[in-house]
């Protein structure tokens, strides 16, 4: 079965299941997405100390973590480290620290769509390798009545390693001017259609952003499109300058926007490996690969090419960035395809006109880590109960239930 449309062009391309498509909705009633961090806590104390960080449990909702995090810094005057990005639409719990030893340490920060309490004290400040996993609760409502068969089906092949580990829509943003789309341009050097991509939230915004009517543009883009109108704001003082513009959105952002290209690049290199009969589930001669830590959830360490693999090797793709080096492996031979057809190189995620958005790369696993799968059907409506690895999404395992001709109205973007 071939995948929606707005799944291609992320570069989701495959399916690991067999079955056919299933009805269902996702995220159509408030609470029907649950989704906790599990963190390493075996540094913290209950009491603070000298040189010490306040960690906050956060329960949001209806607020992306971008704004939360920042709403949160005013109220500790810091800013903010967090782990990992939550989906606005689902109730989440994470943890945050402040980065400044000098904040302020309420018991208690109530933002109104989140609830930050303070559980302890860290010897610094929180950072992705601080999560362990992330586990999900989530409702599907209006299902097929073989919806227990495709979640059997999804979680069995989950558990074998066989699922592949693409990252999620959510990753992208609006199809036409997503995040990757923006990053792909920044990484070509193309500021000026970064630029248009960005305020091209609708037709008339996109007409007066080309025409360079910027004291137009801020009127028509809404309120809460703050990014955009810091660009616009920029572009209405000093017309041209794109780099200088693009530089008004925060820092992590932008990062954000090149992270999102080699999302992209990795789906579609993870697409053709699965395309040409590669098992991700297992090492295989030439991989990348680190070591399975307890419960299989967690990876330590990367190995090279030529070290000899001990029992359970994880395998591991390279995320193309400037420090890629091809080593001739199954994946490298899947990423130099993908890097030909997108008409870049590695070196060109060093980006010299903006070098602080540049990006050497890393390493990710083929396929979904997931424990503890249970369900409960009731009726027409699914109860799905699973953990996956950090960095790892729900909606990925979703899709391999539904196959919904669109993601997007089903829930899963």
């Amino acid at each position: 079965m071939q995948p929606a449309e707005a799944e291609r062009e992320a570069g989701i391309l495959c399916y690991a299941t067999a079955g056919p498509s299933c009805a269902g909705r996702v995220k159509s009633a408030p609470g029907d997405f649950h989704v906790e961090e599990v963190i390493d806590t075996s540094k913290m104390t209950a009491e603070w100390a000298d040189g010490r960080y306040p960690l906050y449990r956060v329960q949001k909702e209806s607020i992306d973590t971008m704004h939360m995090a920042s709403e949160l810094g005013a109220a500790l005057k810091s800013r903010v480290s967090y782990a990992g990005m939550k989906d606005s639409r689902a109730v989440a719990v994470q943890y945050a620290t402040p980065t400044s030893l000098r904040s302020a340490r309420p018991a208690l920060v109530n933002g109104g769509r989140f609830t930050a309490t303070l559980v302890g004290f860290l010897p610094r400040p929180l950072s992705r390798s601080s999560v362990l996993a992330n586990k999900f609760e989530v409702t599907v409502r209006g299902c097929c009545p073989e919806v227990g068969v495709r979640i059997s089906e999804a979680f069995e092949l989950a558990a074998a390693g066989k699922v592949p580990n693409y990252f999620g829509l959510q990753r992208f943003g609006a199809p036409g001017r997503g995040t990757h789309e923006v990053g792909r341009a920044l990484v070509k050097g193309k500021f000026e259609q970064a630029v248009g991509l960005l305020l091209a939230v609708s037709p008339e915004a996109r007409e007066a952003a080309a025409a360079g009517r910027y004291r137009e543009l801020l009127d028509i883009l809404p309120q809460g499109n703050d990014v955009e109108r810091r660009v616009a704001r920029a572009l209405m003082t000093k017309p041209g300058e794109w780099v200088r513009a693009l530089r008004a959105i925060p820092l992590r952002l932008r990062r954000l926007y090149v992270q999102a290209y080699q999302s992209f690049i990795f789906n579609r290199t993870l697409s053709s490996a699965l395309e040409r009969g590669e098992d991700i589930s297992k090492y295989a001669a030439g991989d990348n690969w680190g070591e399975r830590g307890p419960g299989g959830l967690t990876v330590y360490g990367v190995r090279g090419v030529k070290e000899a693999p001990t029992e359970g090797a994880v395998p591991l793709v390279q995320l193309v960035g400037y420090a890629y080096r091809d080593y001739g492996s199954r994946f490298d031979l899947c990423v130099r395809d993908t890097l030909a057809s997108e008409g870049v190189e590695p070196r060109s995620f060093y980006v010299k006109e903006m070098q602080e958005v540049s990006s050497e790369g890393g390493f990710r696993r083929p396929h979904l880590a997931m424990n503890d799968g249970a369900s409960v059907v009731q009726g027409d409506a699914a109860i799905l109960r699973f953990t996956l690895a950090r960095g790892q999404y729900a909606t990925i395992l979703l899709r391999e239930v539904l196959k919904p001709n669109d993601p997007i109205t089903s829930g899963l973007a």
